[in-house]
């Protein structure tokens, strides 16, 4: 079983209450659970936050749409997460940040499929694309394992990096992502106040109906040819985990 689990909570630093957020009328959380919905790979949504008394709005916003919740530990997100799948008996996690509105369907639903006919512990979009469009897939029982090795607060707190600092131990598949992704140098995710106001004028100028049904091929050309929209966002510079922490 696929479960795709939603990682979110209100407290950020840059953007507080970012997932909550309206683009179009809708919480881009609710953006988030539109879109995996359209996604027949995905057998079960579910909605990874933490214990905390301020995660109501993100709660009710699951609730209303009918997916799971699963509170658990703030800081250790990777416990998080291998305790939100065994939750629902799931065999395989999608891993989905929950400050993504746009997530590319396509290409998540290539990554399902590539995930399952591989076999393999971890998949990812093989070459690069906007930060905010795609997704991972992780096997369960690996992320278990890992659950239990890693105890460094960046791995803990950064649920797949164990994969990228012990590649050579699994078994890795990379896939190609959608000829309008490769080496795209947009930012579609929303941390801070000029991503959110980047996604208002997407969501305005596209006018999708439904607003969830948003087709990232025709963001990436409205912004190609809109530079002072895309430029909006431009500067900001994506926090280093391996630094400081976030």
């Amino acid at each position: 079983m696929v479960a795709a689990i939603i990682q979110a909570r209100m407290g950020s630093t840059r953007l507080p209450g970012k997932s909550s957020h309206l683009l179009a009328g809708i919480s881009i959380l609710e953006h988030i659970i539109n879109r995996l919905q359209e996604v027949p790979e995905i057998d079960r949504i579910q909605l990874a936050t933490t214990q905390a008394k301020t995660e109501a709005p993100l709660i009710k916003i699951a609730k209303n749409l009918k997916v799971n919740v699963f509170q658990g530990s703030e800081d250790n997100v990777l416990d998080r997460f291998v305790q939100a799948g065994k939750a629902i008996g799931a065999q395989h996690l999608v891993r989905v940040c929950g400050d993504n509105p746009l997530i590319d369907i396509p290409l998540l639903r290539s990554l399902i499929t590539a995930h399952i006919e591989s076999n393999a512990d971890y998949t990812v979009p093989g070459d690069q694309i906007p930060l905010g469009v795609g997704c991972e897939v992780v096997r369960l029982e690996t992320l278990k394992n890992i659950g239990q090795q890693a105890h460094e607060l960046k791995y803990q707190e950064h649920v797949t990096t164990w994969f990228h600092d012990h590649h050579d131990k699994f078994t890795i598949t990379h896939v190609e992502p959608p000829t309008y992704l490769k080496n795209c140098p947009f930012r579609l995710t929303v941390d801070t106040p000029e991503d959110f106001a980047l996604m208002e004028k997407i969501f305005s100028q596209l006018h999708p109906i439904p607003p969830s049904n948003l087709d990232v091929e025709n963001v990436i050309k409205f912004l190609d040819t809109h530079p002072k929209v895309s430029a909006l966002n431009s500067k900001i510079k994506q926090k280093d985990w391996r630094t400081k922490k976030q």
